[in-house]
């Protein structure tokens, strides 16, 4: 007689997403490799790669909106400044946009899970950090 194999191992993401919804934290899926996470009015994206459970990305997008007159010599160097204070977190402007990341490398999802609540907050100081330097920035264009 066979066993039942119907039941998988979850994958790395799914892992998280256990684990992180027993901390009460607010995570769905959004495919196989992202989840969002919903915190204090904030989307933040979880990417954790089905091949490399040992590396995870949190992003936190869309921070922050240039406008037309921005200066960006100003915002890349205020990007510069805001990751020369906190070390750990990246600051990336794309196009019209302020994104906030951290990337990390762990033993698996047990090590990450402990870590995302301090993430998440270490993200929410660079955009504040980012936000007093700069302003709030633009609205945030609606697609």
């Amino acid at each position: 007689m066979q066993s039942d194999t119907s039941h998988e191992a979850p994958t790395p993401l799914e892992r998280y997403i256990e684990q992180l919804r027993a901390m009460e934290i607010d995570i769905e899926a959004m495919d196989a490799q992202a989840a969002r996470i919903r915190q204090d009015n904030l989307e933040f994206v979880l990417v954790v790669a089905t091949d490399e459970p040992a590396f995870f990305q949190l992003m936190l997008p869309g921070v922050w909106q240039a406008a037309a007159a921005t200066n960006r010599t100003l915002l890349l160097e205020t990007a510069n400044d805001v990751m020369n204070t906190l070390k750990a977190a990246k600051l990336v402007v794309h196009n019209e946009a302020v994104h906030v990341s951290v990337e990390q490398f762990v033993e698996g999802p047990d090590q990450g899970v402990a870590l995302i609540p301090g993430l998440l907050e270490l993200l929410k100081s660079a955009v504040a950090e980012f936000q007093e330097r700069l302003g709030m920035g633009e609205a945030p264009r609606v697609h």
